[in-house]
């Protein structure tokens, strides 16, 4: 099992950057920009055909980055664009990588006006993310579908994602529990831009006994404040916040929004496993929040290091 597994507990401070495959072939630029998180982050967190933009495969991109940077990928796996062959096929392929982690994702369905790059694509959906759960235990357990069992199965830590600003949490939660009964040892939650929202659905989900991996997100100007404070209904509680971003220079939106979210991150460090840096459409301000981040982490870790007992999720 990855040695994430080991980094599941409050206070471990774990740190996944979000990174959206290449768009062609050539990974590159995108490998130089990222030889300067070594040694300051975990994991990459990869991105699969988000937002129904068609990208490298995430599993090619993992054995790229795992073997020129020596960095562990963290996977997401969506149900939306493969049927259920194909995404056996590819949950053995990462644990013949040694992918360190899968995050099991449903995947939005496409909007019939709205194909993204894809003029003829349409939604699979063989199973959601619960059912890609189950299949990822039945992996590990050597179970293919098939009379005779996997020879060399893999050795898969499964994950789920949840949204913490929604307004029903009680639905959020039958639905996470459900995730955790499936088979995830961890869940990566969508951006938070304040910590009492955070604090709530930290309350809860540690009832669970998961792993917390907290998305924060950010901002890179004002448009992008403006964009997500009008589009996403369930971040009501924080629009004050993102449109005080308004009339900003976008030196200043990027300065104000990586401090906001040291500020957060501090704040949230006795109660969560780690965070995940989301991009926003680039790497380059989430590469800047994770190199400050790195000495402060480390800093928090001498103070936060809990008792071997104390880590109650260790091992699930």
């Amino acid at each position: 099992m990855s040695k994430l597994a080991d980094t599941l507990y409050p206070g471990a401070l774990t740190l996944w950057l979000e990174v959206s495959p290449p768009r062609g072939i050539n990974s590159e630029a995108l490998l130089r920009r990222l030889k300067a998180v070594i040694g300051h982050v975990d994991a990459i967190n990869l991105t699969d055909n988000a937002l129904a933009k068609v990208k490298m495969s995430p599993l090619a991109f993992a054995s790229i980055l795992q073997n020129r940077l020596g960095l562990p990928v963290v996977l997401n796996l969506s149900c939306r664009d493969r049927n259920l062959l194909a995404l056996k096929a590819d949950l053995l392929g990462a644990g013949a990588l040694n992918v360190g982690a899968i995050v099991a994702l449903t995947g939005d369905k496409l909007a019939p006006n709205d194909q993204g790059d894809r003029p003829q694509a349409s939604s699979v959906h063989d199973v959601d993310a619960i059912g890609l759960l189950n299949i990822i235990g039945q992996l590990n357990r050597g179970e293919l579908g098939e009379p005779k069992p996997l020879k060399f199965p893999p050795a898969l830590l499964a994950g789920a994602v949840a949204n913490p600003n929604r307004k029903r949490l009680e639905h959020e939660f039958e639905l996470l529990a459900r995730k955790v009964e499936a088979g995830a040892r961890f869940v990566m939650t969508q951006p938070v831009f304040d910590a009492e929202t955070a604090y709530q659905f930290v309350e809860r989900a540690q009832a669970l006994r998961v792993g917390i991996i907290m998305g924060v997100l950010p901002l890179k100007r004002a448009a992008m404040a403006s964009y997500i404070a009008a589009k996403i209904r369930d971040l009501a509680p924080t629009r004050a916040y993102l449109e005080s971003y308004q009339g900003m220079t976008e030196e200043q939106v990027r300065m104000r929004s990586v401090e906001h979210c040291l500020e957060l991150m501090t704040r949230l460090a006795p109660q969560v496993a780690g965070f995940n840096i989301m991009s926003g459409g680039g790497p380059s301000l989430a590469i800047e929040l994770a190199l400050k981040f790195s000495p402060l982490r480390a800093k928090l870790r001498r103070s936060l290091a809990p008792a071997p007992a104390q880590r109650t999720l260790k091992g699930l």
